[in-house]
């Protein structure tokens, strides 16, 4: 895939990540709950990363082509500071 559809492939593999967590959650492939429990968890903490990883390219995308400000009226922050540290 194209750099220029970086956004798709974040969308696609945030897609993709939320699938493989329902299908965890609901098959439980393994005998212990322990198991189960630490892929699912591990499954939504990458969840997590590429949904931060959507809203950066977001507001990168928004700050490329308007402001900061408004940028900061769409998503609610004006700096990458809060998603980044």
């Amino acid at each position: 895939i194209p750099e220029e559809r970086a956004f798709v492939r974040l969308v696609v593999a945030t897609l993709v990540c939320s699938f493989y967590a329902v299908v965890l959650a609901v098959v439980r492939p393994f005998k212990r709950v322990e198991d189960n429990v630490l892929a699912v968890a591990t499954s939504l903490v990458l969840l997590l990363l590429f949904l931060a990883a959507n809203w950066t390219t977001i507001f990168l995308g928004i700050i490329e082509r308007s402001s900061v400000d408004t940028a900061d009226a769409v998503l609610g922050f004006d700096n990458l500071s809060g998603i980044i540290n």
